[in-house]
């Protein structure tokens, strides 16, 4: 088969554990890609720096064996400002897509940002991401908005956004 789907519960063994089942079914299976939802659930109940050795050592043994990794971490807030990792694990990984709800004009919505991606010049706007009946659909930047990942945003009426995009031009022309 191409698709290998395994469950094992967070608290049914140690870190060092999963690792090594890790280990061992990459080594079986030898997939292209794997993906661990989520890593926030092994992260309950163990000390920041036994999560981030866990990190290291599954990331690690995935670029080894040259497997593109997808890792999903829930966030404790339900909007508004968080840490995107408080074990460091920004500093591990290679890109991180940071998808929240939040509320514009009084309704949710969700908005999706490549919050980090190494070595690439990226587009930095926080676009709106939607489900519909033919998949997941990537919109327009919430370009009127600011301070949308805060959790309090705020409008920007015409003339603010041309005064910041006069400057963002500057910069670039400096660049």
């Amino acid at each position: 088969g191409l698709l290998k789907i395994i469950c094992a519960y967070p608290e049914s063994t140690g870190l060092e554990d999963h690792l090594q089942i890790i280990k061992t079914e990459i080594s079986q299976f030898k997939p292209s890609r794997m993906a661990i939802d989520s890593l926030s659930a092994l992260a309950r109940g163990v000390s920041h720096n036994a999560f981030r050795q866990f990190v290291i050592g599954v990331t690690g043994y995935a670029k080894q064996e040259e497997i593109a990794g997808f890792f999903t971490n829930t966030s404790e807030e339900f909007m508004g400002s968080h840490s995107i990792t408080d074990s460091h694990i920004s500093t591990i990984t290679d890109t991180i897509l940071l998808l929240q709800y939040v509320e514009i004009r009084g309704e949710m919505a969700r908005a999706l940002n490549v919050f980090k991606m190494r070595g690439s010049w990226h587009d930095k706007g926080i676009r709106e991401f939607v489900i519909t009946g033919n998949g997941p659909e990537i919109k327009d930047s919430f370009s009127n908005f600011e301070r949308i990942i805060s959790g309090v945003p705020h409008r920007i009426n015409t003339d603010e956004r041309s005064e910041l995009s006069r400057i963002v031009r500057g910069v670039a022309d400096d660049v």
